[in-house]
């Protein structure tokens, strides 16, 4: 029998990344030299969110590892979106450690025979495009398509709100969205659109015939994503599909409980859970075997720093499945600084190393 470990230490670290984004991250120390890391990134960062990650991680000092370390921990479960990142992170952090314990790679630790793979991506191009104009979205396309993306996202609708959309101005904006998405189409490149919850769900009807001849192939979180609203864009969805158009969403939400009734409602095509916020990598790996029984696909949300996209890449692995992940393409060159090896992407894939744990370190800074 393997003797116990302990946490030892417990801290965070920050790292500013650009005016729209930093990277918050923890880090466990136990008495067996191991390290485990964690991405609990929030941008904007609530107030207080900081003290209350630090106080998680204060909680851990002394505790085992074992089945029960984030016992203290689980009522954050309930309290909330930032509560909830609070949660992933730690899990993140102790998944790292009993994989490293365990001697496997993570996406192992997380299912025992899970066969490592490349992940398919599809390259978020949105925080790299500072000029917000169709040009300035056509030249990121073709900056992402020169480095072998075939897959582009872009959230296309700045500006708009629900309470705008049957007005002049929010015309205007909506016809804006559409001429930054024609720049940005290509023969030979899937194109998806971020509504980030802009549309009412007569704007968001009207719009899909103009979606579906630019190409547009996804439409991801068009309307408020409330139980009353699951009847609208099941219809949505269904109107979409004909077009060949498939619907995405809930990549805020957490656990089954929450997104079973879109999943059994028929919300959507593909449902997006995030590794930062769903309350634990198990949890992610629950939702995706449910979803599945049901007929609707995962694509983890992955708009996020290194840590989260690794972490991602190995719960994708464990889920299976051919469903395409999210990468925040080239909003900084410190993704492939900060942590040790850096990630590894070549084209559109990315891999995973077979070290134990999550297979990486964050690189030390002078401040640690």
């Amino acid at each position: 029998m393997s003797r116990a470990i302990t946490i030892t230490a417990a801290r965070t670290r920050l790292i500013p990344v650009s005016a729209r984004t930093d990277w918050l991250h923890v880090l466990l120390e136990t008495d067996a030299g191991m390290t485990g890391i964690g991405e609990a990134s929030l941008n904007p960062l609530p107030d207080g969110f900081v003290d209350g990650l630090t106080r998680g991680c204060a909680a851990l000092v002394g505790r085992c590892l074992d089945g029960e370390t984030l016992a203290p921990l689980a009522p954050l479960l309930q309290q909330g979106f930032g509560a909830r990142t609070i949660h992933s992170a730690l899990d993140q952090a102790i998944a790292d450690l009993s994989a490293q314990r365990a001697g496997v790679p993570l996406y192992q630790f997380l299912a025992s025979g899970a066969v490592r793979s490349p992940i398919p991506l599809y390259a978020n191009i949105n925080r790299t495009t500072t000029d917000r104009s169709a040009d300035g979205f056509a030249a990121s396309a073709a900056r992402a398509v020169g480095q072998g993306h075939t897959s582009l996202k872009i959230a296309a609708f700045d500006d708009l709100a629900p309470g705008l959309c049957g007005t002049s101005e929010g015309q205007r904006l909506i016809e804006a969205g559409l001429s930054r998405l024609r720049a940005v189409a290509r023969d030979g490149v899937e194109l998806r659109v971020d509504c980030h919850w802009r549309f009412t769900s007569d704007a968001a009807h009207d719009i899909l015939p103009g979606l579906a001849e630019i190409g547009v192939a996804w439409l991801e979180c068009p309307l408020p994503e409330t139980p009353d609203a699951i009847t609208d864009l099941r219809r949505l969805r269904d109107r979409a599909n004909r077009l060949g158009i498939r619907t995405a969403g809930l990549e805020t939400f957490a656990g089954w409980d929450d997104v079973a009734p879109f999943v059994e409602g028929g919300a959507y095509d593909v449902i997006m859970p995030d590794v930062k916020h769903a309350g634990g990598l198990g949890r992610i790996l629950e939702i995706a075997d449910r979803a599945a029984r049901l007929g609707v696909a995962v694509s983890l949300h992955n708009p996020s720093g290194p840590v989260a996209h690794l972490f991602s890449t190995h719960v994708a692995i464990a889920m299976g499945g051919d469903e395409r992940m999210e990468i925040q393409w080239d909003e900084s060159p410190d993704f492939f600084r900060i942590t040790y090896p850096a990630p590894r992407i070549e084209g559109d894939r990315c891999l995973v190393t077979d070290s134990p744990g999550l297979g990486a370190k964050l690189v030390k800074q002078s401040a640690d």
